[in-house]
């Protein structure tokens, strides 16, 4: 379809028996042109015109009800993908999230901010069977590719807290984290490894990633890193940042995160009021978790890092999932936010997981400072 077709001559292209009731809708103001226009574009993405006019009022009612379904229309409508005139409610919202992290990581792509690895070079061999993912273009690319939420993870290479390196072994592309040490022995070690589709790699496998990047396994593992051992560490980032949210007369933050497939997201943070300093350039200390595979087991540490107060949250908010043990990123997926209350002091959590409907499977308030229930 020509983008500077107009309404008419769009739908002089359809039957005569679906052409005419759109007709007399708009000469009766009923429907405007830019919702039809919309629905003569999800016409075309799903290929079956017989339905149009049922979905024309299903449209309009999912409108009414706050579904995304035109934003979904006009993202696949720019990637090319395909819709069903017939999907629920739901599957609008769940198409929703699953075309807008693939818009994301485009967009992401698009920029293509060049990564300042020269830390990491230094570090690695020379030559090896794999490369270090340098731009946000190949970042995005990579989490396309593997089926993972690694672009994600673009604020912390662009920082210096982590770089990723695509490697291949057994006839398989692996994405590995690697992370510098205080340790002189081993200044670097490798923090986690995933396949397609977060796939875990066996031992021999790891071995092998290993060798590739010249890591002694023993020699990397952490040194002078405390063990988590209160299951509460979004609490202790919670601590530190409360006085600087106040001192900038914020009076609550909002977090909504979403996910579906095989990957999950922090789509927005938002502030209220917004602060006068850019939340990106505002620094907090905090406790930076993170796990890796030892000796046949999953190790959770922590360390002690300055970040923005964007990624502090951002930390605290996938601290706090991970304590839930709620699958809100696979399958069907699910969606919630985490809302701070400067005010009370007080954190909430509200996960919401998609299966043939939406329900509410957590939700608490907490004291910030004691971590009890409010």
């Amino acid at each position: 379809m020509s983008e500077t077709q107009t309404i008419e001559q769009r739908l002089n292209t359809l039957p005569q028996k679906i052409a005419m009731p759109f007709r007399q809708l708009l000469s009766a103001g009923q429907l405007n042109e830019d919702n039809l226009s919309i629905i003569l574009d999800a016409g075309e993405l799903s290929g079956d015109y017989t339905k149009l006019i049922g979905f024309a009022i299903g449209f309009l009612h999912l409108r009414s009800q706050r579904v995304p379904v035109h934003d979904v229309i006009a993202m696949a409508k720019l990637q090319k993908r395909r819709v069903n005139l017939t999907w629920s409610a739901k599957r609008w919202e769940l198409e929703h999230q699953r075309l807008s992290r693939a818009e994301t990581l485009e967009r992401l792509a698009k920029e293509n901010v060049h990564y300042d690895l020269s830390d990491y070079d230094d570090l690695l061999p020379e030559k090896f069977h794999g490369y270090l993912i340098r731009t946000s273009r190949r970042l995005g690319m990579e989490g396309l590719r593997q089926r993972h939420c690694i672009a994600s993870y673009h604020d912390r290479i662009k920082s210096g807290r982590c770089a990723i390196a695509s490697i291949f072994a057994e006839k398989k592309r692996w994405t590995v984290e690697l992370i510098k040490t205080d340790n002189q022995d081993a200044p670097l070690r490798i923090n986690q490894i995933k396949s397609r589709y977060n796939e875990i790699p066996t031992q021999n496998i790891r071995e092998a990633i290993f060798k590739t990047l010249s890591i002694d396994s023993e020699k990397a593992k952490p040194k002078n890193i405390a063990t988590r051992e209160s299951n509460y560490t979004y609490l202790e980032t919670l601590q530190r940042i409360l006085p600087i949210l106040r001192d900038h007369q914020i009076q609550n933050v909002n977090v909504y995160f979403s996910g579906y497939g095989d990957s999950g997201q922090i789509d927005n943070i938002s502030y209220n009021p917004q602060p006068d300093i850019d939340p990106g350039e505002i620094t907090v200390q905090h406790f930076i978790s993170s796990n890796h595979f030892e000796d046949g087991q999953w190790i959770n540490t922590r360390q002690l890092e300055e970040t923005s107060l964007n990624e502090a949250i951002d930390e605290l908010t996938y601290n706090y999932l991970d304590e839930t043990d709620i699958d809100w990123y696979n399958n069907d997926g699910g969606s919630g936010d985490l809302v701070i209350n400067v005010t009370a002091g007080t954190v909430s959590l509200e996960v919401n997981v998609n299966h043939v409907e939406t329900t509410t499977e957590y939700h608490s308030e907490r004291n910030i400072f004691t971590g009890e229930e409010v």
